[in-house]
């Protein structure tokens, strides 16, 4: 049985902050359970990560941390969140885009992926 479209968007927005805010606290702890054991993403490098590389090896420190343009869609049992992230960095500003997939397996939604493309500048 499948959820009602509002409460699978609320969810989906949920996880997604929870994710922003493990970043802007430089705590990757929380994304142990928001990231499904077969995660893999996308670096802005093209680099592909694992659960297990984006929690044991977060990117450089960050002395701020910005989110913004969210959006989120639910397609069946895949769910997709979009944003644009900033960091700013002792040695300089980065301005990215990100995609995260979403899946729902037994009842519950995970991150199964993510694209992260930087913005020229």
């Amino acid at each position: 049985m499948t959820s009602p479209p509002a409460f699978d968007l609320a969810e989906l927005r949920r996880l997604d902050e929870a994710w922003n805010e493990a970043y802007r606290r430089h705590d990757r702890t929380p994304l142990r359970d928001i990231l499904a054991d077969d995660f893999a993403g996308l670096a802005p490098s093209g680099q592909v990560i694992a659960k297990a590389d984006l929690i044991a090896d977060p990117p450089e420190h960050a002395l701020a941390v910005d989110f913004s343009e969210p959006n989120a869609w639910v397609f069946g049992d895949t769910g997709v969140t979009a944003g644009r992230l900033q960091l700013e960095l002792a040695d300089r500003r980065l301005d990215q885009r990100f995609l995260r997939v979403f899946a729902r397996r037994d009842g519950r939604w995970q991150a199964v992926s993510v694209a992260v493309t930087p913005l020229p500048g």
